[in-house]
């Protein structure tokens, strides 16, 4: 992970993936926690790859009146979304970092935190 974070990124990104890294290790999920960074030209189908499960969509858009996140923690942060999905009960997550930027796919910028 230290190789990640020596790479030359968005210091909001950067800071975000410090903070990440340092919150699994400190709880001991650094194992079991999977950053997906998704950059422009992305789709559900990339994600889909990377993570072997649909992004944290219900097919509702937030503000529909049938809307139910399938995240568990939701944020967005200056220029990022930030989506946390936990699989079953024993410590292992997802987490999807989203840039907010015209250059990504309307779907996941639609998931709203």
């Amino acid at each position: 992970m230290q190789a990640v974070l020596a790479q030359p990124m968005e210091p909001v990104l950067h800071e975000l993936l410090s903070d990440r890294v340092v919150d699994a290790i400190a709880c001991g999920y650094e194992h079991q926690t999977h950053i997906i960074i998704c950059e422009p030209g992305d789709t559900e189908a990339d994600f889909l790859r990377a993570a072997a499960f649909s992004p944290p969509l219900s097919g509702w858009l937030y503000g529909d009146a049938c809307f139910q996140p399938l995240w568990d923690w939701a944020a967005r942060h200056d220029g990022w979304f930030e989506w946390l999905s936990c699989i079953g009960k024993a410590g292992f997550a997802f987490i999807l970092l989203v840039p907010d930027s015209e250059d990504i796919d309307p779907t996941l910028l639609a998931i709203e935190p």
